[in-house]
Parts: C-alpha cells; sequence; structure tokens
C-alpha cells in the first residue's frame, strides 16, 4: 500500500498565485512580467508565504521555500535596483508590511470560517469548528467531514460533507451526500447528494424527508425524489411541482376534520411541518371523537397522504370508518394511477 505524501502548503500557494496571473493575463493586452504594481503585489505574497510556513519541518515544502527565497531576491533587484535601498527594505519596511499582511490574512480567514461554521450550522449539522479546523490546518484543496446520527431505533443517516477552496483561496462547503439507511431493510438504503450553492439550500432534516420519499417546498415549488430513476451520478431524479401545478395544500388540509384546524396557530404550525416534509401527528374527529393520524403532504397527486398508528398508508373515507379499507385502496389505486397519467402532460417537471 502507498503511502500518500505530505502536502506542500507552500508549492499549493505558489499554483494559486500562478492562476491568478494566468487569468489576468488573459484579461489584459500589456505584458504582466514587467508590471511594478503586479510585482509589489507578488513579492507581499511571497514574503507572507515564506512568513507563514517558515517553521515547518516537511522537507519539501522548506525546498520550495528556499527556491522561494530566491524567486524573491530576484523580484527585489528588478523593483529597487539600488543596493542601499533594498537593505533599507529588507531591514524597515519588510518587517511592518509582513506584519500587517499576516494579521490581516488572519483576520480574513477567520471572518471566512466563523461564516462557514454558521452556514453549515444553518444547514443542520451542528458545531462542526474543530473538525472544520484541523482540515483546514492541512491545508488540503479539498476535504470531507463524515457525520453519523440515528433518526429513530431503526433508521440512520449519514453525511459526508464536501470542502474545497474557492478562487480567492477560502474554503466553502460545496454540498453533502446523505443516506439514509434501515437497519432493518438493509436493501432500502437510499443516498442523495445535495448542492450548498443556493441561499435556501435544502437542510438535513428536509434531506431525510426527501430521501424518505415525501415533498418538501422550497420557495414557492415542491420538490420529490423519485426513488426509482437514478441519473448517470448515482443520484435519484427530481420532480418539481411549480405553483402553476395548482397544488394547495391549504385546500387539501382543510378537506380533513382536524382538531388543529380550530386555533390558527396550531393550523399553521401543521402547514409549515408539512411543507418541511414532515409526516405530521394529528388529531382527527370521528363521530366527536378524536382519533390519531399521521399525515404528509402529496403534491403530485393534489391532496394529503393519510396513515394510521402503524403507519399504514389509508384513505380519509377508512379514517372516518365510511367505507371497507380494501374498498377504498382500490378506488384510491385507481385515481393515482389516473391521476400520475394526467399529471405527466400538466407542469409537472422531473430533472
Amino acid at each position: 500500500m502507498n503511502e500518500q505524501l505530505p502536502v506542500n502548503r507552500v508549492e499549493m500557494e505558489l499554483n494559486q498565485w500562478r492562476s491568478r496571473e494566468e487569468r489576468f493575463s488573459k484579461l489584459f493586452n500589456f505584458s504582466l512580467s514587467n508590471n511594478r504594481s503586479l510585482l509589489k503585489e507578488k513579492l507581499h505574497h511571497y514574503e507572507r508565504i515564506g512568513t507563514k510556513y517558515k517553521g515547518t519541518k516537511n522537507i519539501e515544502e522548506r525546498f520550495a521555500l528556499q527556491m522561494l527565497k530566491q524567486e524573491k531576491s530576484k523580484i527585489l533587484k528588478q523593483l529597487y535596483p539600488n543596493l542601499l535601498v533594498r537593505l533599507l527594505r529588507k531591514l524597515i519596511v519588510a518587517p511592518l508590511i509582513d506584519q500587517i499582511a499576516v494579521r490581516r490574512d488572519a483576520k480574513e480567514e477567520e471572518k471566512n470560517n466563523q461564516a462557514l461554521y454558521e452556514q453549515v450550522q444553518r444547514i443542520g449539522f451542528g458545531d462542526l469548528s474543530n473538525q472544520i479546523d484541523q482540515q483546514i490546518k492541512q491545508s488540503h484543496e479539498q476535504f470531507t467531514i463524515p457525520v453519523c446520527y440515528y433518526v429513530n431505533e431503526k433508521e440512520r443517516l449519514n453525511h459526508e460533507l464536501s470542502f474545497a477552496k474557492d478562487q480567492s483561496g477560502q474554503y466553502q462547503i460545496e454540498g453533502y451526500k446523505t443516506t439514509l439507511q434501515n437497519e432493518s431493510k438493509p436493501e432500502e438504503n437510499k443516498s442523495q447528494y445535495f448542492k450548498v450553492e443556493q441561499e435556501n439550500p435544502v437542510n438535513t432534516s428536509q434531506a431525510y424527508n426527501l430521501l424518505a420519499g415525501r415533498a418538501v417546498q422550497k420557495e414557492k415549488t415542491w420538490i420529490q425524489l423519485d426513488l426509482n430513476d437514478k441519473d448517470s451520478n448515482g443520484n435519484h431524479r427530481i420532480k418539481e411541482f411549480h405553483s402553476g401545478y395548482g397544488y394547495d395544500l391549504e385546500k387539501a388540509v382543510l378537506q380533513l376534520p382536524l382538531k388543529e384546524l380550530s386555533n390558527k396557530t396550531e393550523a399553521d404550525k401543521l402547514k409549515d411541518a408539512l411543507k418541511q416534509g414532515n409526516r405530521q401527528p394529528v388529531t382527527l374527529i370521528k363521530n366527536g371523537n378524536e382519533h390519531r393520524f399521521y399525515i404528509e403532504a402529496n403534491p403530485q397527486f393534489k391532496s394529503v397522504n393519510i396513515y394510521d398508528e402503524h403507519s399504514r398508508k389509508i384513505t380519509l373515507s377508512t379514517a372516518l370508518g365510511n367505507k371497507p379499507m380494501e374498498t377504498v385502496k382500490q378506488l384510491q389505486n385507481s385515481n393515482e394511477s389516473q391521476q400520475e397519467n394526467h399529471s405527466k402532460k400538466n407542469g409537472m417537471r422531473v430533472s
């Protein structure tokens, strides 16, 4: 088994500068090799690298610093041909510039890292600052952090967060892969990669609900994973139900004789939870008595799904006891089949 070589952080930062130069060279027509402003910035950058890694014990990094020292000397002679000026700069100016730059870089890095910690927490991962810090110190271009926990006694969520440096050299979270593992039914394990690129990304609770087969409302669009279809990357295709599709959650919920609807605060909480993709416990009034059921949003069929205390899907008629269960199930299957054929022509999009 081959051992992985230590990361040469000096080389990585030099490559970042080289990439920056290449980008600038495509933007401007004049030569950058003798541009005084660019040479000064390049010298400052090289000096910061030298200060940042001067205590390294990595042999490759120490060798790179020796080469960097020669390159700095060359730039200095090009910028300041006068020997006395170079000596004054080395003894007085350079240390001050270096201290200011180091403090500025440290503050900027701390600010960026704090924003990264907060973003990860908003998605639902809790405090991962220590794990992120440990990875950042290694200066990899990209890294992953695993997070695993149980949702209930049978289901476990395995997350793998992906981080990478952007063009400015700051770390960003790119996304996370989530696997819903059912220990009693391992053949039903499902995975999906969720990108973190918009202002309102899928959080961990929504990710669980999507992998459980439920729909989630993002902005004004309902999304749901097609658990029977995957793309070339192994991700489930996403079904989208836009406002024009005609799903009215409030109207669907109002068709149910629920105790929660008698209180506006409770009714609003129920609708908000359903929009998050939750399967919510509700109290259904039947013949003047209260009965416990569970409901979830079903935008594709413009309704809500109803479940009994054993997590068995039933119809409203069955919940109210108006029809035999088998008869209702046959009618439901027939209606859903007709609606599914119709939905393909009426505003549903799969991506």
